[in-house]
């Protein structure tokens, strides 16, 4: 096991930001009951009940099991090792009165799946520790902890998440030379399994029965409902969203392509059109991503131009984290449609290192024009992750064998 070094700056920064005292993480087989914070801290997993604790003077305590003392003693970065030779809950009493932080933050959140890996067992746990301690310090949410150590990309990081996003789009680009007549969008998904990333040891960014997302034909329902086998469409355009993951870290990217009738050389100007509009709202996007803006300010960039070309809204975000996972928590850019209107989620500030997709898209009768690019926020702005698409794809099927 080994503790991601390069979090710990933030870690305490975060501490000293929000003026929390301590951050209490407890856990008990993660590995069935996930604790979502702990693979962005490093190679963890709880087995045995376990408590991991950063306070604000910039020290790691770790809570363990006996048969987990030597092991966490190797951990670089963790300063003491408590064993608790009986009771877990005796020895984590004992540490918390000790300590006895006016303000502690424990991982729940209302809105936000990343940042509520505190199981309701072990709640009431706490509970029952604060009780008999007669603790009068104030207990809060890490949410605001967890954005930040989980959002904030380091340069490593960043690094792993191009490489899934370049490969990712290699295997995109590759896609055109199988499709002839008769192919379907069964053929494009496992191409984009079996022939690419499988093969070359790569796994899917999110359900490996749902990623990639192939839509051929816009009479198919489209959403996540994982593969419609159907045939391609000639005159109609394919989405494709599609990720690939590597080493704990993965990608998330849509590309557009349009098939070619027998007597077409280019794409028609409506589908042009949307998918220019579709690209010019990503560009604006991009260019008003940095740190301090905040994710609602960003959408409204983007969903603003794509209506002012006469095409509805669409109903969805502009753009989610991504990362750890496909959908990596913390902030969005979004607007304020029911369930996005999280002040804590789109008005607040963004930071440098934050990943986040720029997905907006429209409907026309050949089918969704949706294209998805990553951008990384720097220091005075943004940069995508790979080249943008900044012409639709056009495919001519080759004739059958």
């Amino acid at each position: 096991m080994e503790l991601n070094r390069e979090k710990l700056p933030i870690i305490y920064d975060c501490l000293k930001e929000y003026n929390v005292d301590a951050w209490l993480i407890v856990g008990r087989e993660t590995a069935m009951r996930s604790e979502p914070i702990l693979p962005v801290l490093g190679d963890l997993d709880f087995i045995i009940a376990t408590a991991l604790i950063f306070t604000k003077e910039g020290r790691c305590i770790a809570v363990v099991s006996p048969l987990d003392v030597e092991g966490y003693k190797m951990i670089a970065g963790i300063d003491e090792v408590i064993e608790y030779p009986g009771s877990f809950q005796d020895t984590l009493k004992e540490v918390i009165a000790k300590l006895n932080p006016p303000r502690l933050a424990l991982n729940y959140s209302r809105n936000d799946a990343a940042g509520d890996g505190l199981s309701v067992g072990n709640k009431m746990m706490l509970d029952k520790i604060f009780k008999e301690i007669n603790y009068q310090g104030e207990v809060i949410s890490a949410h605001d902890i967890i954005k930040k150590v989980r959002g904030i990309k380091t340069a490593t990081q960043i690094a792993k998440i191009k490489h899934c996003a370049e490969v990712a789009l290699d295997y995109l680009l590759r896609m055109p030379s199988i499709l002839k007549e008769g192919s379907t969008s069964g053929d494009i998904f496992r191409f984009l399994q079996d022939e690419t990333a499988f093969k070359d040891g790569y796994g899917m960014s999110w359900a490996p029965s749902q990623c990639p997302g192939v839509s051929v034909d816009p009479n198919v329902p489209q959403g996540h409902m994982g593969l419609i086998d159907t045939p391609v469409v000639k005159g109609c355009v394919i989405n494709i969203d599609y990720g690939v993951s590597k080493d704990g870290y993965c990608s998330d990217l849509q590309r557009m392509y349009y098939v070619l009738k027998d007597d077409e050389s280019e794409a028609p100007a409506e589908v042009v059109r949307a998918f220019n509009t579709v690209r010019d709202a990503i560009l604006m996007a991009k260019e008003a991503l940095r740190p301090g803006v905040t994710g609602y300010d960003v959408d409204k960039v983007a969903r603003s131009h794509i209506v002012s070309e006469g095409y509805d809204s669409w109903n969805a975000a502009l753009g989610h984290q991504v990362g750890h996972v496909t959908h990596d928590g913390g902030t969005i850019l979004a607007n304020r449609r029911p369930r996005y209107n999280r002040p804590e989620l789109i008005d607040v500030p963004l930071d440098e290192g934050n990943v986040f997709t720029l997905e907006p898209g429209v409907e026309i009768p050949q089918g969704r024009v949706g294209i998805e690019e990553m951008a990384v926020i720097t220091s005075d702005g943004a940069e995508f992750l790979v080249p943008p698409q900044q012409e639709i794809i056009c495919v001519r099927l080759k004739k059958g064998d």
